[in-house]
């Protein structure tokens, strides 16, 4: 089993008046956290490809990841493709190409804003839960006990989580895509007159099955960095009670952090732009 031992930002007066020295100690922290959580992604692995795998967990947790995120996740997708719609529409329709509004929302979607948006709420709900969960047993010698006990941690703990989310999020990244195109449609017809006949034609010459794979590699990625960030920052916490909530916090901010950079990355990389 790896040794948790993940630095942390130090709040002394030399690192709050010279942003220089902020800056090498959180990149350091950064490296160290992608260090530990890449190591925790392997033996996860090795474990998955043994089929040590406890089932009735894994269903527990796809149903906290899952269906336990499908209210924020729908909520946010639906409201997020209201506002495209009506900013999009409105500036198209001035330059009188109203017949491409849905191909430019649905575009937007698939690419970005529906991985992104499950990835984000997620990570704040079920991100910081873990980390909360998992700092909290360290605190209490749980994961002492586990070990005096000869069961690793991370099968017991992670692997169950990390099967799950491969499921659940990349599903949630779909509903809540589909939610956004149905706002979408509704706003184009109910704020410009665009029928959802027109929209959903602009929609089929858009898009091309590049574009889902690409929604469906970030949701995947998202779902990796969301859990085995979280994980290693809560397996992570050392001292009292008030850790777990330094842990709950960092799991939120180092999930969205990477989440972001690696959505720049994989949008980058993919053959619609490279």
């Amino acid at each position: 089993m790896m040794a948790m031992n993940i630095p942390m930002a130090r709040n002394n007066g030399l690192h709050v008046g010279n942003p220089l020295a902020m800056l090498d100690n959180y990149c350091a922290i950064g490296i160290g956290l992608f260090g530990q959580a890449t190591i925790m992604f392997f033996q996860a692995l090795r474990y998955v490809f043994r089929g040590e795998i406890s089932w009735p967990e894994v269903m527990r947790q796809a149903n906290m990841i899952g269906i336990g995120s499908l209210y924020v996740v729908g909520v946010t997708g639906l409201f997020t493709g209201f506002a495209m719609s009506l900013q999009i529409s409105k500036e198209l329709v001035a330059f009188g190409a109203d017949t491409a509004v849905g191909g430019v929302v649905a575009l937007a979607l698939i690419r970005e804003i529906g991985p992104i948006t499950a990835g984000v709420m997620v990570a704040g709900r079920v991100g910081s839960a873990i980390a909360a969960e998992l700092s909290s047993m360290v605190v209490s010698e749980q994961i002492d006990a586990l070990k005096i006990m000869r069961v690793d941690p991370v099968q017991f703990l992670v692997v169950p989580r990390f099967l799950a989310a491969l499921v659940m999020i990349p599903a949630l990244s779909i509903y809540s895509m589909f939610l956004g195109l149905a706002g979408a449609i509704f706003i184009a017809q109910a704020k410009t007159n665009i029928p959802p006949e027109t929209f959903l034609d602009s929609v089929k010459q858009t898009v091309v099955g590049t574009d889902f794979i690409t929604h469906i590699v970030k949701s995947v990625i998202f779902a990796c960095i969301i859990i085995f960030f979280s994980c290693s920052i809560g397996l992570s916490a050392r001292g009292g009670a008030e850790d777990v909530g330094h842990a709950t916090t960092r799991a939120v901010v180092w999930t969205m952090t990477i989440i972001f950079i690696a959505n720049y990355i994989v949008t980058a990389l993919s053959p619609l732009h490279t």
